[in-house]
């Protein structure tokens, strides 16, 4: 195969009837792998305005065994204009195929709940990926598609206004750019993963239920998203539980950001203070302006809190010594596995992982952790056999100065001395 680049076609134009809609996704349901990407605007949108489609499908490839020659003939590539047409086949056929790939679509994801109720569980993300093939965590597209593709993408059109109509050319190459190379940066990825592919996948199906999850957010639910509730008492946590119903609401009839209608530490100051008068509420620091002029809500909200309606969320328990030294010291041993493995730390395991594999050895034993995340689906055989071998003495964590990590898990019975000298 050539160089990649010299098979990279020309900018496509954009797509507004509905035959070519119908004819595009007709062509997704044939198509052995298919990508997309979308531009929007979400400045001062609760929900944000969908301004361009892009898609780019493969006509042929063995998608059982992904090779680099997938490239070849390079995909066809379509840019959608969904503010002249309905999308909404072409969406319905991205979530109903089994191969889609997209790159850190969380909040492409979400969109798509919202405005077309799809989700999509069987989604690729390429950026996830990379993170399981030692590219970094959270590689932007433009510098995946360069390390892989020997690309010069750039990003200098990413904060544009893509509601503008007619698009430039300098924008619909732009657009083009971030669908056309998602095949050949799956297929360069997924080579490399081999078996590593399932682990992606698996998370890139958690990133799809994360964002179906922050679509489906109701007045009822707002309560859940709110930070910082842990350890509010009940009267508290009832009147969080109504100022969030209340804010839902009126961003959803408004449609703006959260944020522009009443931050999150104002929810938790007003529950705790509960005022009972609109002068007070808008005597409050840091209200917006909707929020003032909404105060006689606000205060309706705080009065009709009910105590008993949600009960208090549990406080956090504080860890025995000896659990706090385990958990610092498994966090060490996810740091070596992830240089070890090439995966990103993030995705083996976090800080409340560890410290809660910690906690369940300390109060209940090891076969506490069996349900745990670390001893859940690809983890376990990756970190959490690795803990749980710590933690009995079959693997030792020692010292290493060649090491990059400085350490190094190893099993008991080597004779770890002589392993250092012979690194060194």
């Amino acid at each position: 195969m050539g160089d990649y680049r010299d098979a990279v076609s020309t900018t496509v134009g954009l797509e507004s009837d509905a035959d070519a809609v119908a004819a595009i996704a007709s062509a997704l349901g044939a198509a052995p792998l298919v990508a997309f990407d979308l531009e929007f605007l979400s400045q001062d949108r609760l929900v944000p305005t969908l301004c361009l489609v892009q898609i780019a499908w493969l006509e042929h490839g063995p998608l059982d065994a992904p090779d680099p020659a997938i490239v070849a003939p390079p995909p066809v590539v379509r840019l959608v204009d969904p503010l002249a047409v309905d999308v909404g086949p072409i969406v319905r056929a991205l979530a109903a195929h089994p191969c889609a790939v997209a790159h850190a679509a969380r909040q492409d994801l979400a969109l798509l709940a919202t405005r077309f109720g799809v989700a999509m569980p069987a989604i690729i993300d390429t950026q996830v990926m990379a993170a399981f093939a030692g590219l970094g965590d959270q590689i932007g597209f433009a510098g995946l598609a360069n390390e892989l593709l020997g690309l010069r993408l750039g990003k200098e059109l990413q904060w544009t206004d893509w509601s503008a109509r007619p698009l430039s050319p300098a924008h619909l190459s732009y657009a083009d750019g971030d669908v056309r190379h998602l095949p050949a940066i799956y297929a360069k990825l997924a080579a490399r993963l081999g078996d590593r592919l399932a682990w992606a996948r698996a998370e890139s199906a958690v990133v799809a239920a994360d964002a179906v999850a922050a679509a489906n957010v109701t007045p009822e639910t707002a309560w859940n998203h709110v930070g910082g509730l842990r350890g509010l008492d009940a009267a508290t946590l009832a009147a969080v539980v109504e100022l969030a119903a209340w804010r839902q609401r009126v961003c959803v009839e408004l449609d703006r950001p959260l944020g522009q209608v009443l931050h999150d530490k104002l929810i938790i100051d007003l529950a705790r203070q509960r005022p009972t008068s609109a002068a007070a509420i808008r005597g409050t620091k840091g209200m917006s302006g909707i929020a003032r002029q909404r105060a006689e809500q606000i205060a309706l909200a705080i009065a009709a809190a009910r105590p008993g309606k949600v009960a208090p969320l549990a406080r956090a328990r504080s860890s025995s010594l000896r659990a706090q030294r385990w958990g610092e010291l498994l966090l060490a041993i996810v740091q070596v596995v992830a240089d070890q493995t090439g995966v990103a730390a993030r995705l083996l395991a976090t800080r409340a992982d560890a410290e809660e594999f910690a906690r369940a050895v300390d109060e209940r034993g090891l076969d506490a952790v069996d349900a745990l995340p670390a001893m859940s689906s690809w983890r376990c055989d990756v970190i959490g056999r690795a803990w749980r071998a710590w933690l009995t003495g079959e693997l030792v964590l020692v010292g290493d100065v060649a090491s990059p990590a400085g350490v190094q898990l190893v099993p008991r019975s080597a004779d770890t001395t002589h392993d250092r000298r012979d690194s060194q």
